[in-house]
């Protein structure tokens, strides 16, 4: 098992009651950057987020900052997670480049709002974003 595979489930392990444990998280994330991962471990990433839909990892938590550090290439991974099984987290990220100026991504929040195979709290949390992006 490689040192990202390990991390991620040391990460699963922590969630309780709807919360990845933030400490664990940040140990975690600074094994994988420790051992030399970048790009390559967003995927990774993504789908322990698109696994756990609901689940609270941080605001934005260090999950979140890790992805984010390889703006824009991320950006591909993010969207192709949000079109195959979009979570809380995910789409908050989404928002996140909207804020950044990708306007372009209010499109893809509107497609997972109108999307009727996915957890009702993602679809109500994104159709949150769609409101503070409209309001802005």
């Amino acid at each position: 098992m490689s040192v990202l595979e390990e991390e991620i489930e040391k990460i699963e392990q922590s969630i309780r009651d709807g919360e990845a444990d933030a400490a664990v998280m940040y140990e975690s994330i600074e094994k994988v950057k420790n051992a030399g991962y970048g790009l390559e471990a967003v995927e990774g990433l993504l789908k322990l987020l698109e696994k756990y839909l609901a689940v609270w990892f941080g605001d934005p938590g260090e999950i979140v900052h890790f992805i984010e550090q390889f703006t824009p290439d991320h950006e591909r991974l993010l969207l192709e997670s949000v079109k195959r099984n979009p979570s809380y987290t995910t789409v908050f990220m989404m928002n996140r480049c909207i804020n950044a100026g990708k306007k372009e991504y209010v499109d893809v929040l509107k497609d997972v709002a109108d999307r009727t195979d996915i957890h009702e709290y993602v679809r109500e949390q994104t159709r949150n974003f769609i409101d503070f992006q409209a309001n802005k």
